[in-house]
């Protein structure tokens, strides 16, 4: 009697389990840096940054990855809806965070810079605040 419970959910089991398994292989950071550029459109006078995924595996993937939860899919700062404004043409969207600088750049722990400054001022270790430390790809 037992069995005839068990034996439908065998399936149901294996296929949470690989399941399970592709989502952790999916959320897995790359080894190798990742070239950050702009958005289609948007003029950079700044070379692109390499960015070290492997430099940031203590972080939770949602403290860059805010979309994560919501949509799985999305991984680019860049991509459609998240941070993909390009030229911003008034001061409002100037300060945007879909302005996509400011993804990187902005005052707050969000951002790369922001972050690096206030892991420094905490007296942690830090990423690089200044230019050049992280516009290095040509």
């Amino acid at each position: 009697m037992l069995h005839r419970h068990l034996i439908p959910s065998v399936p149901l089991v294996i296929s949470l389990f690989f399941a399970a398994i592709c989502l952790a292989a999916a959320q897995e950071a790359p080894k190798d840096p990742v070239i950050i550029g702009a958005p289609a459109g948007a003029k950079i006078k700044k070379p692109k940054v390499a960015f070290p995924h492997a430099k940031h595996a203590a972080l939770q993937c949602e403290a860059c990855h805010h979309m994560l939860k919501k949509n799985p899919e999305v991984y680019s700062c860049s991509s459609e809806g998240c941070h993909d404004l390009a030229t911003p043409t008034s001061s409002e969207e100037r300060k945007s965070i879909a302005y996509f600088r400011n993804a990187f750049h902005a005052n707050s722990k969000a951002s790369c810079n922001g972050c690096h400054k206030s892991r420094k001022k905490e007296g942690k270790s830090a990423g690089p605040t200044a230019c050049k430390g992280c516009h290095t790809v040509k």
